[in-house]
């Protein structure tokens, strides 16, 4: 089946002319001498796949459809045909949500170029919108469409009903906690219950794990139920395990194997039917080699291990996602390149909050790269780097040291978080400034 436009052209020549260099290429063409028929049509039929319209014409005009075809009809791409004296307002539109613009004259191999581009772009974003949906239902709260999430999506579906524990990694902002509450979902559990290891002094913790009776301790003025007696019979969620201070992971172990916890103070064991999550930002068989976490309380807890891929290693996750978090307001193409191009560090969490920021600051209907944070805007500038000193033939040597110098300049300077985003560890980044004498 062909893709369908709709053309808005006042002049009637021109409208048919390209309307015949639109049939002739193989599309189905839609033709109307107004922007209030066109909108019109565009309200009534849901099989248009582009939307071509001139600037000017009398009575709507190209602004004023362009901002009815974004309320109506967000997934259809615009291209705008503008006179030389009206490029400007053209750019604007751009800036607003067009896909692009056209001046007159253009060729007509100029004119069909544009067209395919624009259809090309819709079927990317359509298909990755629909597969968003369609693993948003099977797993709640995710939206993947790349290989890596949808992998993972299949080990939940297994890992989630068989009872065993599962340790979660991955880098900070990934969505471990998500993961964990999909996996309880599928479990058939009662309660899931969460604990953050790392939000608690050493001796406080133990009595939230296991509970404490009346007079155990100072200040301990009741019986107090452990979250593992709350999660009987459910899942309990321990983010940043390997957090968990040393002398308390004995005690950990000890339930684990058991089934039994005792609470502080008391002289009787409890039996608990308790499923255990566990996540970690951390490497645990690093953290075990360090002598910071116990190798047989990790071989406990990591029966099932799934690793959260973090943003940049699933790309093609990023403009449904974006797309999620800006809500109504469409993304230009040139801010989704920046986006896509832009390492994210912080993760899922860094994207939202960039995207808040972006519909909170953005000032036309559309979010345009200048309403992204500077550092995603600076990110480009990296990229052109690289392609600038493939044509000067420079270094690698001083290909490393212009890029590494950008991205710090990106980050204001801060050499943990440019760290971060190179992939080194920050002494590595301090030996090589050091080198480049620009440690200041």
């Amino acid at each position: 089946m062909s893709d369908h436009i709709v053309l808005a052209e006042d002049d009637r020549e021109l409208r048919s002319f390209l309307t015949e260099v639109l049939e002739e290429t193989g599309y189905h063409v839609s033709a109307f001498p107004t922007a209030e028929l066109a909108i019109g049509y565009l309200a009534a039929d849901s099989a248009a796949d582009l939307l071509v319209t001139d600037l000017m014409m009398p009575g709507m005009r190209g602004h004023e459809l362009l901002a009815e075809v974004r309320l109506r009809r967000p997934e259809i791409n615009v291209i705008t045909i503008t006179a030389f004296g009206s490029i400007d307002s053209a750019i604007q539109l751009v800036k607003n949500g067009a896909y692009d613009y056209l001046t007159k004259p253009f060729g007509t191999n100029e004119f069909v170029l544009a067209i395919e581009r624009a259809l090309e772009d819709s079927r990317v974003r359509r298909a990755a919108a629909a597969a968003a949906r369609d693993a948003s239902v099977s797993i709640p709260g995710f939206i993947g469409v790349s290989r890596p999430m949808q992998e993972l999506f299949a080990l939940i579906r297994r890992a989630g009903p068989s009872g065993r524990s599962i340790l979660i990694t991955g880098e900070t902002g990934t969505g471990k906690e998500l993961v964990a509450r999909a996996l309880h979902q599928t479990s058939g559990r009662k309660d899931f219950i969460a604990v953050n290891c790392s939000a608690f002094p050493e001796n406080l913790l133990e009595s939230e794990l296991f509970g404490h009776e009346k007079g155990a301790f100072t200040g301990a003025d009741r019986v107090k139920l452990g979250l593992f007696e709350a999660a009987d019979r459910g899942t309990l969620f321990l983010d940043e395990v390997c957090e968990l201070p040393v002398a308390l992971q004995p005690k950990l172990l000890r339930a684990l194997e058991s089934g039994e916890v005792r609470r502080v103070g008391a002289t009787a064991n409890r039996s608990v039917d308790v499923r255990i999550v566990a996540a970690t930002n951390r490497d645990p068989d690093e953290e075990v080699r360090a002598g910071r976490f116990r190798e047989d309380l990790l071989w406990r807890i990591n029966v099932v291990h799934l690793r959260v891929p973090p943003l940049r290693e699933r790309t093609a996750d990023i403009p449904p996602i974006a797309a999620h978090f800006a809500g109504s307001r469409p993304i230009t193409p040139d801010a989704m390149s920046l986006l896509v191009g832009y390492p994210w560090p912080g993760n899922i969490r860094e994207l939202r909050n960039a995207l808040d920021r972006a519909t909170t600051l953005a000032s036309g209907d559309a979010i345009r790269p200048d309403d992204l944070p500077p550092r995603i805007q600076g990110a480009g500038n990296a990229a052109s780097i690289v392609a600038d000193a493939s044509r000067r033939r420079v270094s690698l040597r001083d290909l490393e040291r212009e890029y590494i110098l950008e991205i710090l300049r990106q980050v204001g300077g801060n050499k943990t978080r440019a760290a971060d985003i190179l992939g080194l560890d920050r002494k590595t980044l301090y030996r090589k400034l050091d080198e480049y004498d620009a440690r200041d």
